[in-house]
């Protein structure tokens, strides 16, 4: 059996002091004033060495688990598999390990996923809250825990966010329908009173009162846990309406939406304008490109993940909402 590589063993090969190594490893090296050149060659060795920490005996001395909590709202969607990707990615590189969990857009759900982690002990939470989670937030904030919401907030809660400028994006796509000569825009978007869904209907609603065109009836809702008959009953009653153009609110909602179209018959973009949220590999098999919105993922998971760092370094908090721009992709 192979012997476990120590940091003495590190240290010796290194050149250097048991607690040079213990404060490289641990990513202490500027408190202890440990130069940029010694860290990387500590660093390299304990690769080549293939060191693993004791996970045990560090969580022991420092009071942490080095664990965080990632809990997202629908796993199986390609958006929030994503974000946990660069999330998950930027977390590990600072030595901290991540559990993902899935709440399926459900309160109860978090309030359980959130009590399983408390006693876990996690050290920090990246949260993409439901639409009546506001007392399991507000609990965790008043632990003083880290903790960043993605993708959505609770504007009356005083927390680090991260997401998109939802009404700018939803408001340059319903203009868009517009300039293609769309007189009866509809705006197919989740049942829910969310901050970042609210913000997308906003944004389309004030796109056609400016140019005269708004109408009620043409937003239709549907439901997360009845998706897609819901979807379908609302595409059908759209175009008996008459709609020539649609604001597709969600990716999920994009591409049952779009199968919908099909399903009846249309001819996307020849007889029905759309534009979705987020890119699908789907788009792929159209005939023509499809617009769409595109967030970006990336920058928001490793955004996000840099927020909970800096809260775990520090016991400052300044609570601070980034809110990035999305794109309008369109031929």
């Amino acid at each position: 059996m192979m012997k476990k590589v120590s940091i003495k063993d590190i240290a010796r090969e290194a050149g250097v002091s048991n607690a040079t190594v213990s404060l490289v490893l641990n990513g202490k090296e500027k408190e202890g004033r440990v130069s940029k050149e010694v860290a990387d060659r500590v660093r390299k060795i304990a690769d080549e060495m293939n060191y693993q920490p004791n996970g045990l005996a560090r969580s022991l001395q420092s009071g942490r688990t080095y664990t965080i909590g990632l809990i997202v709202a629908d796993i199986s969607n390609p958006f929030f598999g994503t974000l946990a990707y660069y999330v998950q990615e930027q977390i590990e590189k600072a030595g901290y390990t991540v559990m993902i969990m899935n709440t399926n857009e459900s309160d109860q759900q978090i309030d359980k996923i959130i009590s399983n982690l408390v006693n876990r002990q996690v050290d920090g939470y990246i949260i993409v809250p439901t639409e009546h989670g506001e007392p399991y937030i507000n609990r965790l904030l008043n632990s003083n825990v880290p903790l960043v919401l993605l993708d959505r907030y609770y504007p009356a809660l005083p927390t680090y966010n991260v997401m998109i400028d939802s009404y700018q994006a939803s408001f340059q796509a319903t203009n868009l329908l517009i300039r293609k000569g769309c007189k009866n825009v509809g705006l197919l978007m989740y049942q829910n009173t969310q901050s970042h869904m609210n913000e997308r209907k906003h944004g389309y609603i004030d796109a056609l009162q400016q140019a005269g065109l708004f109408k009620e009836e043409l937003i239709k809702q549907v439901d997360f846990s009845n998706l897609k008959s819901d979807i379908y009953n609302a595409v059908a009653s759209l175009l008996q309406l008459k709609v020539d153009g649609i604001l597709f609110a969600t990716n999920t909602i994009s591409l049952l939406g779009l199968h919908a179209l099909m399903e009846n018959g249309i001819k996307i973009l020849d007889e029905i304008q759309v534009v979705c949220f987020d890119r699908s590999e789907a788009f792929e098999f159209m005939p023509h490109p499809i617009p769409y919105i595109q967030q970006p993922i990336e920058a928001m998971g490793r955004k996000a993940a840099d927020l909970l760092l800096e809260q775990l370094s520090s016991d400052e908090r300044i609570v601070q909402t980034c809110k990035f721009p999305a794109t309008l992709v369109h031929e």
